[in-house]
């Protein structure tokens, strides 16, 4: 699929961006030129790097960055499996569904298209003897634990020229030293290098930290469907993080290009940052995982905030009063936390209880909901007195609910009874308000809820005009103009290009017809 961008100076479709910068498209090299007066500013990276004993190296916004812009479009140096992971094809990362093998190491592969992948080629094959690989193949050593050790193997074969620019991104080795992943590490990852597949030219300190700096530094790549891998891009790593991020990334799938995309207006002088966590967990959650997978604290102004910037999803209700029991000190993962209504006080032990139980529950619920989504509207009542109406919990429940309702089998549109498409729009709208402040501005979340909220506004005009209400026409602008926001949004993915293009041309066909 091709994806076309407007050219800057006349907004016809275009796949010809300025070779600089890489952040505008032109339809012809006469209005790149004509253009050139205009955009000969702009086209200089428009970001520095800055560096402080707290934070180490990170990235400044070097002049005004618009909402929509992109700031950075960067190839990985090294991509390859997650720590995590089912055994996939190492060029082209599907499952491996049949027994075809690389012709030089005997790795498991799809095809002989996939074993001259660039990245499998200049990287693991190249270091594997094939006999040893025969040998683990005969004893079934094939599984996620050998796939753990790809990517660590690609990063050390690099070119030195890559590497030193890779080696001076952190570590975190010594906080890592004496931890359970350093153990897991040594185990499954620079034992098997070392001593199975024969390759101690490598020390187990170097190995160490290859995958200290992969662990702290990649982004997570969603391909084939479900399966994800892990790519390390040595300045977009830079970005520093924070809950309430500036930017957001997307990835071209053909080649896992990076574009850094501004979601608003970066003054000149502030960093740009982007999250490195889940935006819908509460404040515990969202810390407590980043120091886990990233080593550090966050401090941004949504987790100092016990009412997370007043969307309260940390909060849990006073079994006493009923009023909000928030955290006395969300900085500190052992404070105790107080009721502002009443002031009475509970341990973080019981408050973890409450939303350890939550969290549990919605999970298991969420695994049956495609067949029973009541089990979620279940839970939403539940919790939303239990815990809070707008507790995180509460919100992901409804936020599943979104993207169940109208889009799977037995609830498709026609499926959904009024009261249901009410409650679809009616979570469309209380998400999007949410989304403006965990996620404002040219936000993914709000890309998709805006998405959702055209597609059952259309629905529910179709539903008007088939009763000959006039509120048909009114419902149909509103849809379209959902539809053109969220295109503006998400059109940086290139899987949602079609699918916002034909969503465009049936309203605007309704619309004419009207």
């Amino acid at each position: 699929m091709v994806q076309h961008f407007p050219c800057a100076k006349c907004q016809l479709p275009s796949t010809n961006c300025c070779s600089k910068c890489r952040r505008v498209y032109y339809c012809s090299r006469e209005h790149q030129k004509a253009d050139w007066t205009n955009h000969k500013t702009l086209c200089a990276p428009p970001f520095k790097i800055e560096e402080s004993e707290a934070e180490g190296r990170y990235l400044v916004a070097s002049r005004l960055i618009k909402a929509g812009e992109v700031i950075l479009q960067e190839l990985p140096l090294v991509v390859g499996p997650k720590l995590k992971t089912l055994p996939l094809c190492l060029g082209c990362y599907k499952p491996i569904t049949d027994t075809y093998r690389c012709s030089r190491c005997n790795w498991p592969m799809c095809s002989a298209a996939c074993e001259e992948s660039a990245l499998h080629k200049n990287g693991e094959c190249r270091m594997i003897d094939p006999t040893l690989m025969t040998n683990h193949l005969n004893q079934g050593a094939i599984n996620s634990q050998v796939y753990q050790c790809i990517t660590p193997l690609r990063y050390l074969t690099l070119p030195d020229s890559d590497r030193e620019r890779l080696d001076e991104l952190v570590s975190h080795l010594e906080q890592r030293r004496g931890t359970d992943i350093y153990r897991l590490v040594e185990q499954n990852i620079s034992s098997f290098l070392r001593y199975r597949l024969l390759l101690t030219q490598y020390d187990s300190e170097s190995i160490q930290r290859v995958c200290g700096i992969l662990e702290t530094n990649c982004f997570e790549i969603r391909v084939q469907g479900r399966v994800s891998v892990r790519g390390l891009y040595p300045t977009a790593s830079l970005m520093n993080h924070d809950c309430v991020a500036n930017t957001r990334h997307v990835f071209d799938p053909a080649d896992f290009r990076i574009r850094i995309l501004a979601t608003k207006d970066i003054p000149a002088g502030d960093k740009i940052s982007a999250t490195y966590t889940q935006s819908l967990w509460n404040t515990l959650d969202r810390r407590l995982h980043l120091k886990s997978t990233k080593h550090f604290w966050c401090q941004c102004s949504r987790c100092a905030d016990p009412r997370e910037l007043g969307t309260l999803l940390s909060t849990v209700k006073c079994a006493g009063c009923g009023g909000a029991v928030l955290s006395q000190d969300p900085l500190d993962q052992m404070s105790n936390w107080g009721c502002s209504d009443c002031g009475s006080v509970q341990k973080i032990e019981q408050v973890k209880r409450v939303h350890d139980s939550a969290r549990m529950e919605l999970k298991q619920v969420a695994q049956l909901a495609r067949n029973r989504p009541e089990l979620l509207e279940d839970f939403i009542r539940k919790y939303s007195g239990a815990i809070h109406p707008d507790s995180c919990h509460v919100i992901e429940a409804k936020y599943a609910l979104v993207q169940l309702y109208g889009n799977t089998p037995q609830l498709l549109y026609h499926d959904l009874s009024e009261e249901l498409i009410e409650r679809k729009l009616d979570y469309c709208r209380q998400l999007l308000k949410l989304a403006d402040v965990i996620e404002p501005g040219l936000s993914q979340l709000r890309g998709h809820l805006l998405f959702e909220l055209q597609s059952v506004t259309e629905h529910k005009a179709n539903r008007a005009f088939k009763r000959g209400s006039a509120e048909f026409k009114e419902l149909i602008k509103d849809a379209i103009s959902h539809l053109m926001t969220s295109s503006e949004i998400l059109r940086y993915e290139i899987h949602w290009v079609d699918v916002l293009e034909k969503r465009r041309l049936i309203l605007e066909n309704i619309l004419k017809e009207i």
